[in-house]
């Protein structure tokens, strides 16, 4: 049975860093190379809106906040800035451009808290409407913060308990027909990825920080710095393999640009 789902692509702007963080052992010197070459990488913030038969649009991460220099602690903004942000990039632009309003979303699903991530949860302040998240991802958010352990990834403004918060606390939940969460832990304790049936373009796998690029998923290699549980990541990363097989689906990685480009090159932006 397909379902009548739709998934649109949102381009949130470009972060330049290190590619150590995302792949393992990128640029590092050995033996046989103790010279490498050094190279930082251009990435994506990438967020979706998934139009849920019967329900409406509903958001899939929400990217950076708008003053993203002002509220990140200087350490993050330099190991991770923003330097592509242009208008069309903010969130309430990149939605419009999908076809609809920031007032039309009618729930928002969290992949994880981290601050490229949660950044466009500001647009929800006053409102009801429900930001699903795992339990865990929660607690390890205001742990995180509170004692400043990691301090920096997260950081205290996304955490707004006014928010209309919804712990998804199961390893795979069903949220609406044909958009189903799982529980991926690795990268943070939390995070969760998405699995969006279409009627016309199959599957998509809505990754989040599972994989922040496609050479991790295609080559079965780990991710690098920003991984916390390298235990967690690697039977959330096997069973994410078979689910991607299973359904043939098509993958949208948490940061890859070059996919992201060719989703929308592909789609026009939405695929059905």
């Amino acid at each position: 049975m397909s379902h009548k789902n739709k998934v649109s692509f949102l381009d949130l702007g470009r972060m330049d860093s290190d590619n150590g963080f995302f792949i393992r052992g990128a640029c590092a010197a050995l033996e046989s190379n103790p010279q490498p070459h050094y190279a930082r990488r251009r990435i994506a913030v990438v967020a979706s809106v998934i139009e849920v038969h019967g329900l409406g649009p509903v958001l899939f991460d929400t990217g950076c906040p708008e003053n993203a220099r002002e509220l990140w602690p200087e350490a993050a903004w330099d190991a991770f800035p923003l330097n592509v942000y242009a208008p069309e990039h903010h969130l309430d632009a990149a939605v419009a451009k999908a076809g609809y309003g920031i007032a039309d979303i009618k729930a928002v699903v969290m992949g994880h808290l981290h601050l490229d991530h949660a950044g466009g949860l500001e647009h929800f302040r006053g409102t009801d409407v429900p930001i699903y998240a795992h339990a865990d991802e929660i607690r390890n958010h205001y742990y995180a913060v509170a004692t400043k352990e990691d301090i920096g990834a997260y950081v205290p403004s996304d955490l707004d308990w006014t928010l209309n918060w919804q712990p998804v606390d199961r390893a795979e939940l069903e949220l609406w027909p044909g958009v189903t969460v799982r529980h991926m832990p690795g990268h943070t304790p939390g995070l969760l990825t998405m699995q969006v049936e279409t009627q016309n373009s199959g599957h998509f796998m809505l990754t989040s920080d599972l994989y922040h690029v496609h050479e991790v998923f295609e080559q079965d290699g780990h991710q690098g710095w920003l991984q916390r549980d390298s235990s967690a990541w690697g039977r959330s990363h096997r069973w994410m393999k078979h689910l991607q097989k299973r359904y043939d689906a098509t993958m949208l990685f948490g940061h890859d640009a070059e996919t992201l480009e060719q989703l929308i090159t592909q789609t026009g932006g939405t695929a059905d």
